[in-house]
């Protein structure tokens, strides 16, 4: 059998969307009408991901994610929809829910209907992002959090966005994959993966590099902080420091839309640094992603003597999928 399977049209990769905390976008970046002012209806947003049809609003006090379709009749909730007193209206026969999703009342009827009921997806705010909870299956509740990733202290400075045509594992896999960071971007040298902590969802990753600089080939060093299939966060340090706070998100089986936000830690050496380095990792992405988009996974391939840090990689990885119930 085959290794790869080079059949026209075959499945370029052959898992499910990951469960996991994603993020549907940057807070400043959401609909401005999301959060309705004093006395007026909240706005309904809809949008895709993790392979769904998705909307979301806020009640009042929260942002609240659900299935795009009312459970009654089948209308796209975010087309037409309206939120009152908190509760999404259903723009086709007038039933509410309220923010666990069930039925909260229904026009011309003094009982609510216990079957109707929208499947909720937990959320949460930090590092300037709104996240989803999503796993298959609507019971399994989120097995992890997120903690706080950028301190109040580091600066804000640049941000970039892409939607790829691949998977986040294919992406991810990179972050290991240190003989193409010489072959596909031009680093002077063969770097090494160090330093590796899985700690279930969560993994540490610390490598040692050579950055091409004005001054010449100096070392340095780069350290990946994995929350899941989500989100991660990488720290750049050469001279300065420059974290990068990077979310990638399934849109479908074929899809991610990829966020970049940059910091840095808010001194000058830093701060006089921060600028080239978001944009040499933003064009090494960007020659990444013609090569992402036209892969195919290869389930047992044939490695050299040091990239085993790929296969263990995927051990870590291969936790995040599960069958759908």
């Amino acid at each position: 059998m085959d290794n790869i399977d080079a059949r026209i049209g075959a499945a370029r990769f052959p898992f499910p969307i990951p469960f996991g905390w994603f993020s549907i976008g940057r807070l400043h970046e959401l609909p401005t009408d999301l959060v309705p002012a004093a006395g007026e209806s909240g706005a309904v947003w809809a949008f895709h991901a993790v392979g769904r049809e998705l909307i979301a609003w806020h009640d009042g006090d929260e942002y609240r994610v659900a299935d795009a379709f009312c459970p009654h009749l089948g209308a796209h909730l975010g087309v037409g929809g309206r939120v009152d007193d908190g509760c999404l209206v259903c723009p086709f026969h007038g039933w509410t829910y309220d923010g666990t999703g069930a039925n909260a009342s229904i026009p011309f009827s003094d009982r609510t209907n216990a079957k109707a009921t929208l499947r909720m997806y937990p959320s949460d705010v930090s590092d300037g992002h709104l996240r989803i909870w999503y796993h298959p299956d609507p019971a399994v509740a989120p097995m992890w959090e997120i903690p706080g990733l950028i301190g109040d202290d580091m600066v804000r400075c640049g941000s970039a966005d892409w939607t790829v045509g691949a998977y986040w594992q294919e992406m991810a896999e990179n972050s290991v994959d240190m003989a193409h960071f010489v072959s596909v971007h031009g680093t002077p040298a063969l770097g090494e993966v160090g330093h590796v902590v899985d700690d279930g969802p969560f993994r540490k990753v610390v490598n040692k590099t050579v950055y091409s600089t004005p001054r010449g080939d100096v070392d340095g060093e780069l350290q990946v902080e994995m929350y899941g299939p989500g989100t991660s966060v990488t720290t750049f340090t050469l001279f300065g420091t420059v974290s990068l706070l990077a979310t990638t998100t399934p849109i479908d089986d074929g899809q991610c839309r990829v966020r970049f936000d940059y910091f840095h830690d808010g001194d000058d050496l830093s701060a006089t640094v921060a600028a080239g380095f978001a944009k040499e990792v933003d064009r090494q992405f960007e020659q990444d992603v013609p090569i992402w988009e036209n892969k195919r996974y290869v389930a047992s391939p044939a490695l050299s003597q040091y990239e085993r840090p790929i296969t263990e990689f995927r051990a870590w990885a291969s936790q995040f999928y599960a069958a759908a119930p």
